[in-house]
């Protein structure tokens, strides 16, 4: 098997339009060798995929999917961790189980399995994995003490991110302040987890009452992307109540 952590999609992206430039030779005079070139390289890039660990972790988490579906924890588990030691794959993850909202009761079951057998499977990975799981299933202790428990160095954006939801969940502002900033770019956020860092940190400074340091975070995202978070309702809130208390100062 292909030992490919995250196969290229251009390269899959090259291996259809290959197949249709196949079938198109094929039905044009004198062209049927370009159309046997371009079918032979658009196999070999498709079978190359299917034998790498990214189709190989992909489909063990698709098959993750439909056990929990079914409430079958204990296999659901065993397909994720062995997904996680083929190619940990955050973004994999987060497509597949990221809004699940059903199976809650599964999720916590192969969550305190897949706890059980950290042992032999401690990757910060398979931490994200199972805070994810705890998380979504509204143990926010189990999961904070996850991903508090992997070194700041090797947590990623998107472990930053659980971890700054769960400790706002929590109520724990100042840590979830504190969390966020280790990823808190220097400029106006450019994708999703950034702009979802920089709308928590608006939040949770604005949970805290400090209005004028979460106006200033979360202009950053309405600059970027005005819908995210419903922020240009929330600025506009800031603004309103601010206006009053200077009303109010001044009468």
């Amino acid at each position: 098997m292909l030992k490919v952590r995250k196969f290229p999609s251009v390269l899959l992206s090259i291996s259809t339009v290959g197949v249709v430039f196949a079938v198109f030779a094929f039905f044009s005079k004198g062209k049927l060798l370009f159309g046997l070139v371009s079918l032979a390289i658009s196999t070999i890039i498709y079978l190359a995929y299917l034998l790498s660990y990214d189709y190989k972790a992909s489909h063990l988490m698709l098959t993750a999917k439909k056990y929990l579906d079914k409430e079958n924890a204990d296999k659901a588990a065993d397909c994720i961790l062995e997904s996680a030691r083929l190619n940990p794959d955050e973004e994999n993850l987060v497509k597949i189980f990221g809004h699940q909202k059903k199976n809650l009761d599964a999720f916590r079951q192969t969550a305190v399995k897949m706890y059980k057998e950290i042992g032999a499977n401690d990757t910060p990975f398979v931490r994200f994995t199972i805070a994810s799981f705890f998380y979504f299933a509204g143990d926010l202790k189990k999961a904070k003490e996850l991903l508090n428990e992997v070194p700041e160095e090797k947590r990623t954006i998107k472990m930053v991110r659980l971890l700054g939801s769960t400790l706002f969940d929590l109520k724990d502002y100042d840590k979830s302040i504190e969390a966020l900033s280790t990823y808190d770019p220097p400029y106006l956020p450019t994708n999703e987890d950034e702009l979802a860092v920089v709308f928590g940190l608006g939040i949770a400074y604005l949970s805290k009452g400090d209005k004028d340091k979460a106006f200033e975070y979360l202009v950053r995202v309405e600059t970027r992307n005005s819908k995210f978070g419903n922020v240009s309702k929330i600025l506009a809130s800031i603004e309103d109540e601010t206006e009053k208390d200077k009303s109010t100062h001044t009468a």
